[in-house]
């Protein structure tokens, strides 16, 4: 395996010390044993959890629900039917269907874009002004990840309601 990254830290003499004496133990150089030691964590239960946790604020559930997602890239404006795939407090994961119209997601900046959709047992529909994190292109669709931005004080209940 090619390394091709150096890591430098810092730590204590002493500790120095004992990682040199485990190296030269193994017969292998500092960098060598350190990398191994990773490795083998990493390899681990303990390091795979740490890995697949994950690391949002607000715990996100799979949904299947209709959205639009519109926005404005220079001076054009944007509008694309989508579906949400997984939701929380904090943002939104979509797909959109590529449909031949030319568009490609992955070219446009969708930094910041609006996403409307209706939640079951809600009157009106849910407006949520997102920031595009993240545009994943697969063959028959884009998957696009995105943070909420804002939203008004109802839509937000609304959402929070629904989700909890």
């Amino acid at each position: 395996m090619s390394k091709d990254t150096m890591i430098s830290f810092r730590t204590t003499e002493e500790f120095s010390k004992s990682l040199k004496k485990f190296a030269k133990k193994n017969k292998v150089t500092l960098s060598g044993f350190i990398d191994a030691v990773l490795q083998d964590f990493l390899q681990s239960q303990a390091g795979q959890d740490i890995l697949l946790e994950d690391r949002r604020r607000f715990p996100r559930q799979h949904k299947a629900l209709p959205a639009i997602i519109s926005g404005q890239n220079g001076s054009q404006k944007y509008f694309h039917a989508s579906k949400i795939t997984n939701l929380s407090l904090g943002g939104i994961n979509l797909v959109v269907p590529k449909n031949g119209d030319g568009c490609n997601l992955v070219d446009q900046k969708l930094e910041s874009f609006d996403v409307v959709f209706a939640l079951p047992q809600e009157e009106r529909p849910i407006t949520i002004q997102c920031q595009g994190k993240r545009v994943f292109q697969t063959a028959d669709c884009y998957q696009v990840g995105a943070s909420f931005d804002d939203t008004d004080l109802d839509s937000y209940q609304a959402l929070q309601s629904y989700l909890y």
